[in-house]
């Protein structure tokens, strides 16, 4: 299912009041933000906005008089006081429904809007269509804000804050992870978070952005079947298990704008499975800190009812609700138990089974940023198409610890509690706990701790070791059922431990001269240009942006030839003022693809003095235009433009959606410094 954003909705409800829709209702809370969509959409559509509430009536009204209509009714019996060409949008209009002559006027509007080229948008949070208007009316869902929604909006918010708070220092990552924390709010609420969040700060510390993440508890909590967690673990938490720790920080990258930009798929997710108590839950928590998305647990078998047909619904319901906080980590705790009923190959349970389905389903399909953690301790019980690649990434086994990470772990739960490590034998420590788990050592150190604080003395080396004495590992007490899951993942799991052996021989090899990797080296190209050689044309754009800091269409177009095919017969103008052209010659793929970057704000559209074109001998043979105006031009004007990656201070706004266009031959680019626009624009 292809991802919604904003602006796909906006094409699409273009299209229908284009080709004569005239009864639509769109359902969000984002009421300010999807009339301000709207009425720039309308504009470049060239037709009027007549808006309603029953607060202001219409407005503007059809006369000169203020608007009387205030209720349902007269405000449909209004509508045929404006001229053609217009849409009316009416909020929170559903109350409105319960009157039959409103239902009755709505129906016989629907006849006649076509013609008149009017339509009637319902904007509001219910969107319920009455029965007798179910064939005539289309029910559009309006998505929340996206990354590119935000992207503007986190501008306006820090240029507020470094007015009050100049020190505000932050990095273009520390800006995507609070893009990325709000998602799922709407614009008002991300923009409420981000200031709090950032409130007399000077830079992104994790607490801001722990604070930031916690925002969504809201939305987590309108299911009983959900669970919140805090990010209170990171990675650094986690001992050992450095080939898995680095496999999430490799998926991590893949959430990054960079990512998007090059089409990046996004991770689906890792199932954990190993011993009890060796880090499987811990590993789960520090992923969302890495990935600084909101933690969200669900027990399978919470989902479970005796009502029919409830479990399938609550599973639905529960899925929704993920989605919509998404970006997320949804982790499933001890998986095998909560799908249990499996006999052989099949579920003895028909219920559990369709579950088991409708879950499988989902994640295949689903394509909204949602990490799925999975641990499980058994794959006695685990259904086989669990296991198929496509479902998750990868399939690791966490096995007990060996002893770099025993010392790890040792040191790590030493250090939390307040204690040196450094001031214990660490090393003879980790010889002796060989088949510990990481829960059994933490068990270790804090009972030592309680019983030197019971004897009034400090922690020692002999209080460690009587406590490790004292305690019988789980690898003796169930050592059958260990021995057969290392032997069931010897072949069929990634190992989250990775084996060092032959990655240190070529490492000495390499630094004492025997192994000579200068062959191996390709010539090193600028990055953008790599990019493009490798067929990732937007991502080369922002990449030769980003470093020319700011660049000339003509710059961009003749540097990237060499690498792809961006020269040709099209150019971009702005779409509310067609007329105001930008810079033509070039491919329709790159104008594609400049378009969109523009659009995601990625990039912007900046107006320069003409004299940078005149001092590269580029430029267009049309009038010369100034600077950008709302004004509808009669013929095609230059206006000189670059691109950057920082919004326009004036006319970001006007700049923000473009269009391609196509000029005649006659005026065409010019290569001259003396054909550079005329001064009389």
């Amino acid at each position: 299912m292809p991802l919604v954003t904003t602006e796909t909705v906006l094409d699409d409800l273009r299209s229908r009041i284009e080709t004569g829709y005239p009864l639509l209702f769109l359902r969000s809370w984002e009421e300010e933000r999807w009339e301000h969509l709207l009425a720039e959409m309308l504009l470049e559509m060239e037709r009027g906005l007549v808006v309603w509430s029953r607060t202001t009536g219409l407005q503007p009204p059809a006369d000169a008089q203020p608007s009387a209509a205030v209720s349902g009714l007269d405000v449909l019996r209004e509508v045929d006081r404006y001229p053609e060409d217009h849409v009316f949008l009416l909020k929170d209009f559903h109350p409105e429904l319960h009157d039959a002559t409103v239902v009755r006027r709505l129906r016989d509007l629907v006849h006649l809007l076509p013609a008149r080229r009017q339509a009637l948008l319902l904007l509001d949070p219910v969107a319920r269509v009455p029965l007798e208007l179910e064939k005539e009316a289309l029910v559009l869902e309006l998505p929340l804000p996206q990354y590119d929604d935000f992207r503007a909006e986190l501008d306006s918010v820090l240029a507020d804050l470094r007015r009050r708070q100049p020190a505000l220092d932050l990095s273009p990552d520390d800006e995507d992870r609070l893009i990325k924390a709000v998602l799922g709010l709407t614009l008002e609420e991300g923009r409420k978070a981000w200031k709090r969040a950032l409130r007399g700060q000077q830079r992104l510390t994790d607490q801001a952005l722990t604070a930031l993440i916690s925002e969504k508890r809201a939305l987590a909590s309108a299911s009983e079947l959900l669970e919140f967690y805090d990010l209170d673990a990171s990675v650094d938490d986690v001992g050992g298990l450095d080939e898995l720790k680095e496999w999430l920080r490799r998926r991590a990258l893949a959430y990054s704008p960079q990512a998007r930009e090059q089409g990046i798929p996004l991770p689906k997710g890792a199932l954990l499975l190993g011993v009890q108590g060796c880090g499987k839950s811990l590993t789960a928590r520090a992923t969302a800190r890495l990935l600084s998305f909101p933690l969200i647990r669900l027990d399978i078998s919470n989902l479970l009812s005796a009502e029919r047909g409830r479990s399938e619904k609550n599973l639905r319901d529960v899925l929704q609700l993920v989605e919509s906080i998404a970006p997320v980590v949804l982790w499933l705790d001890e998986m095998e138990k909560g799908f249990a009923g499996l006999e052989g190959d099949t579920f003895s349970d028909a219920t559990m089974a369709r579950l088991v389905g409708s879950f499988l389903m989902w994640m295949q399909e689903q394509t909204k940023p949602i990490f799925v953690v999975a641990t499980a301790n058994s794959i006695t019980n685990l259904p086989p198409e669990m296991l198929r690649r496509g479902r998750f990434d990868e399939l690791f086994f966490i096995d007990l610890p060996n002893y770099a990470e025993r010392l790890h772990i040792l040191r790590i739960h030493l250090s939390r509690r307040g204690w040196k490590p450094e001031r214990f034998r660490l090393d003879v420590l980790a010889e002796k706990t060989e088949g510990y788990s990481g829960a059994e050592l933490e068990q270790l150190v804090a009972a030592a701790i309680i019983d030197a604080f019971g004897r009034g003395q400090l922690l020692s080396d002999e209080d460690l070791d009587r406590s490790r004495r004292n305690l019988v590992p789980l690898s003796k007490t169930m050592e059958d059922k260990i021995f057969a899951l290392r032997q069931w993942a010897q072949d069929r799991c990634r190992r989250a431990t990775s084996d060092n052996r032959v990655a240190q021989m070529l490492d000495a090899e390499q630094r004492h001269g025997w192994l000579d990797t200068s062959d191996l080296e390709p010539q090193a190209l600028p990055p953008w240009a790599a990019l493009a050689q490798a067929g990732q044309l937007k991502a080369a754009i922002v990449e030769y942006v980003r470093q020319g800091g700011e660049v000339l269409f003509p710059q961009l177009v003749d540097d990237l030839q060499p690498y792809a095919d961006v020269a040709g017969d099209q150019g971009l103008a702005p779409r509310s003022n067609g007329n105001t052209v930008l810079w033509v010659g070039m491919s329709q793929e790159l104008c594609e693809r400049i378009i969109e970057l523009v659009s995601a704000r990625r990039i912007y559209v900046h107006p320069t003095e003409v004299e940078r074109y005149r001092k590269i001998q580029r430029g267009l043979k049309l009038p010369l235009l100034g600077e950008p105006t709302d004004e509808k031009l009669p013929r095609p004007k230059w206006l000189p433009a670059s691109l950057r990656t920082a919004p326009h201070p004036v006319h970001a706004a006007r700049l923000a959606r473009l269009g391609r266009i196509r000029l005649t031959s006659a005026e065409a680019v010019a290569t001259s410094g003396s054909h550079v626009g005329a001064e009389n624009g």
